[in-house]
């Protein structure tokens, strides 16, 4: 038996539709339908799924054909790609049938910067799913790439996450926050330095538009101590370490649209509900605009 060393994508699948068609069912959801050679191509497909060739009889000009299909399609995969866990599967086939990738600009490696129990939760996570944490200093000495810095509390601590935010940007770093606020989840904004809005933009662009903004204002700028606090439990847990693993690892893999910079997920655990709100950067914030570079203003910006 010949070894080989592409195959084809392990959550991919085909199905006979009769007997000169067989249509080929995608993990993105796309399909591709053949209108002839059925048996040809099953044959050509079920060679290809296994890491070495077996007897069955492939008509080679066929088998090439599909093999050129897949691999435009990103569904003709390293061998050892099987071994990999499943969403990162997903996601590497996400990026080559459209997704945005930026290779090079995004960051390899995690810090955590928070104590509490969401934190260790997080820190547990990305272990086992083989990311690798830092501390955040380090990339100083070595000159390295700085890590991807995840700001992680109990509560809505705005004065820790305002902290963080400025470690950030001063690092030139990339920030993610995810935080227990009274009843649910939230992640975000994913705040890549320089191009994308920044924690006080968002806090800021949420001021200006809420109906109670003294309130709000309030809320913000005050270290409260009777703000509820993340306890956890059977569900909460498996929830929080899914939703920031499986976000880690498409800002590692340099997914940006599925990482989504600028915007704030709200997760509601009871009802499900999932909400995205992008933010725009602020032109003219204190903490994330360079101000002292930046045109003075028109003496008719000020009338």
């Amino acid at each position: 038996m010949k070894e080989q060393n592409l195959i084809l994508h392990p959550d991919a699948h085909w199905v006979k539709v009769d007997q000169d068609r067989v249509q080929l069912r995608q993990p993105d959801g796309e399909y591709i339908t053949f209108d002839k050679h059925a048996d040809d191509i099953i044959n050509a497909l079920i060679a290809l799924s296994a890491t070495s060739t077996n007897d069955i009889e492939i008509d080679e000009s066929i088998s090439n054909q599909i093999k050129d299909i897949l691999k435009a399609r990103g569904l003709l995969v390293d061998k050892y790609t099987e071994k990999q866990y499943q969403i990162q599967r997903l996601i590497n086939q996400h990026g080559i049938s459209g997704g945005k990738v930026y290779p090079g600009k995004n960051p390899t490696t995690v810090s955590i910067i928070g104590d509490g129990k969401l934190s260790d939760l997080v820190e547990e996570a990305l272990v086992n799913a083989g990311i690798e944490i830092v501390g955040n200093d380090d990339f100083k000495k070595t000159s390295s790439k700085p890590p991807l810095l995840l700001a992680i509390c109990d509560t809505d601590d705005h004065t820790f996450l305002k902290k963080i935010n400025g470690i950030g940007i001063q690092n030139n770093q990339p920030i993610l926050f995810f935080r227990w606020v009274q009843s649910g989840f939230k992640l975000g904004p994913f705040v890549v330095p320089g191009e994308t809005a920044c924690l006080d933009c968002v806090n800021q662009r949420e001021i200006a538009s809420s109906l109670f903004p003294d309130e709000l204002k309030a809320y913000k700028s005050s270290n409260l101590s009777n703000l509820p606090n993340y306890e956890g439990g059977p569900v909460l847990d498996d929830l929080a370490k899914a939703l920031i693993t499986r976000h880690v690892i498409t800002i590692l893999n340099g997914n940006y649209d599925l990482s989504e910079p600028a915007t704030i997920i709200t997760i509601n655990p009871v009802h499900l509900d999932i909400k995205h709100s992008p933010v725009i950067r602020l032109a003219r914030c204190q903490t994330c605009s360079d101000l002292n570079e930046a045109p003075l203003r028109a003496l008719r910006d000020q009338l």
